[in-house]
């Protein structure tokens, strides 16, 4: 598992020509390119938003990076450098959008062992020292002071570089307010992902027996609707554990969400600060292991919103290789992007809101068991949905600069070749773009 290590830590990664210090990764912040001259020609914007409001889609905000070579694995030795980098759209529509995984851009960066930016050899310290070739400016790249991606113009009067008129009119905004920017305020807060190993689940059936028996009597005696006839399939379940990761207050009887809630509950819970679970291509690692794919695949929040078929996952648009879960970024990322601007994440803001919108929707469904839904009256039908209309909008309330990132579950998935091919006319540069399921949060 890969947990944050928290706040105010300086960080090499690419930023050092020193690679024997890459191992991990790191949440938030500005991304450090791999490749320093190559990267994306220009910054990177929402698709559902461009196609929900037309012209640009909203700036997506860089949530992290991890370092994993792979040349070992797929025999590409142009993969013994690799980092992957997600960036997802904070828009509060797209965080319920059906095309989720429309709002979120994941890019592999890879390098052969001999390449333009770094030593082939980090053990002479000279060398390392007086290395410059792994920095932007070595190629004349200017970053952006928001986003750290590319800049494609610099503003008079600030002399400062920006990647779009949204970031140099919000950089502006804020001199506004301060006279000494931070840049990091522009940035979401950035910390070292740790990398540990997983705990295992309990081995011990009789133990496991017991412990999903006392699971579904915590849930049936803490849940919003009382399992009065002894169903525990109907319970649900009391999110007090939860709450930590997700920000939702309230229950749900959803089977999955509650097998999500066994697996962070192992070990004691120790896993219930894991921002990121690593497990590449499980398929690939062991064949005919029935359950190792399932132990170890992505662990998904909710029933809606998974990926059901394997065309849901397309192949890789480069050289046609299957693509295969790598990672996923698990809600309780959140708590540690979202500190930025001096305040907590947006789920503390609207934790009633959201406490109420699972009422509301839990209540419509047990009024739907007592019929179909053609047999309830129409003016209650309506009131029940703009109820749900009403609670949704305090739950996604905008703050001051229209971004209430959220999401259940962001699971990457990656070519299992690594391949090494590329249009050298994509926007990304020379990186390679991967695919990632956005699922929705809890309730919405």
């Amino acid at each position: 598992m890969i947990s944050s290590r928290g706040t105010f830590v300086i960080f090499s990664r690419h930023n050092s020509p020193d690679w024997g210090s890459w191992d991990g990764g790191k949440l938030g912040g500005k991304p450090s390119w791999l490749n320093p001259r190559d990267i994306p020609k220009e910054p990177l914007r929402c698709k559902l938003c461009s196609e929900r409001n037309g012209g640009n889609g909203t700036l997506l905000r860089f949530l992290c990076q991890i370092y994993s070579p792979a040349d070992a694995e797929t025999g590409n030795s142009g993969a013994f450098h690799r980092s992957l980098y997600v960036f997802c759209c904070p828009n509060e529509t797209c965080s319920t959008a059906d095309n989720m995984h429309e709002s979120v851009v994941v890019l592999r960066g890879q390098l052969p062992k001999n390449n333009d930016f770094y030593p082939d050899d980090c053990d002479n310290d000279d060398v390392v020292q007086s290395w410059k070739k792994h920095n932007l400016s070595a190629w004349k790249i200017n970053a952006c002071i928001c986003c750290g991606q590319r800049a494609t113009g610099r503003c008079p009067s600030t002399q400062t570089y920006f990647c779009s008129k949204e970031h140099q009119k919000l950089y502006h905004k804020l001199m506004k307010k301060s006279e000494n920017v931070d840049e990091k305020i522009l940035a979401y807060d950035e910390s070292e992902l740790v990398v540990e190993e997983e705990p295992e689940e309990i081995h011990c059936q009789e133990d496991r027996e017991i412990e999903q028996e006392q699971i579904a009597d915590d849930m049936n005696k803490m849940s919003l609707f009382g399992d009065n006839d002894g169903d525990n399939d109907d319970a649900l379940l009391e999110q007090s554990d939860l709450n930590e990761m997700t920000g939702l207050d309230g229950g749900t009887s959803d089977p999955i969400t509650m097998e999500f809630y066994n697996r962070i509950s192992i070990s004691g819970g120790d896993v219930k600060s894991q921002c990121l679970r690593y497990s590449r291509w499980p398929e690939y690692k062991i064949e005919g292991d029935d359950d190792f794919e399932e132990n170890i695949g992505p662990l998904w929040i909710s029933t809606d919103g998974r990926p059901t078929v394997e065309a849901d996952i397309p192949n890789c648009k480069y050289c046609n290789s299957k693509r295969e879960y790598e990672f996923q970024l698990m809600p309780q990322m959140l708590n540690f992007l979202m500190k930025t601007k001096g305040k907590e994440s947006n789920s503390e803001i609207t934790k009633e809101g959201k406490t109420a919108l699972l009422t509301v929707s839990d209540f419509i469904d047990k009024t739907k068991e007592v019929g179909s839904e053609s047999d309830l009256p129409p003016d209650l039908v309506k009131k029940q949905e703009e109820l749900v209309d009403q609670f949704k909008s305090k739950v996604l309330q905008e703050n001051d600069d229209d971004e209430t990132l959220d999401f259940g579950t962001i699971g990457v998935f990656t070519c299992t070749a690594s391949c090494s091919k590329k249009n050298t006319e994509d926007i990304f540069g020379a990186y390679h773009q991967e695919f990632a399921w956005r699922q929705k949060p809890l309730g919405l």
